[in-house]
């Protein structure tokens, strides 16, 4: 930025003139910056993982275990979602044949009038 200077001693900054200009290199520093953090992310999630590992071979069987209920709730939860997409299907073609069903005898009954 530049300042011009005003007529008493100090600057005046209600009448400076100010000009912007961009950053050399902005978008490289900004690119090198998120690489960074990618970095470090990357970093400290495998560190995370490490320190997460247990060293008690029953402990490491307990949470096989659990991680195999849990898929098996994901898996019976998934049918069960899937099965009422199916049902639900199933209504909407039967409300549609109702409705043209109906649609028919109301031209039926507006024909013979």
């Amino acid at each position: 930025m530049r300042l011009r200077a005003g007529r008493r001693q100090g600057l005046d900054l209600s009448r400076a003139g100010l000009v912007v200009a961009a950053a050399p290199g902005r978008r490289r520093l900004v690119v090198a910056a998120l690489a960074l953090a990618l970095a470090y992310a990357a970093g400290a999630g495998t560190a995370a993982l490490r320190l997460h590992e247990p060293a008690d071979p029953a402990e490491a069987e307990q949470r096989q275990q659990m991680l195999d209920q849990q898929r098996l709730a994901q898996a019976l939860a998934r049918a069960h979602a899937q099965e009422l997409e199916r049902q639900i299907e199933t209504l909407n073609q039967q409300l549609r044949a109702c409705q043209e069903e109906l649609t028919f005898f109301r031209r039926t009954r507006d024909a013979k009038r």
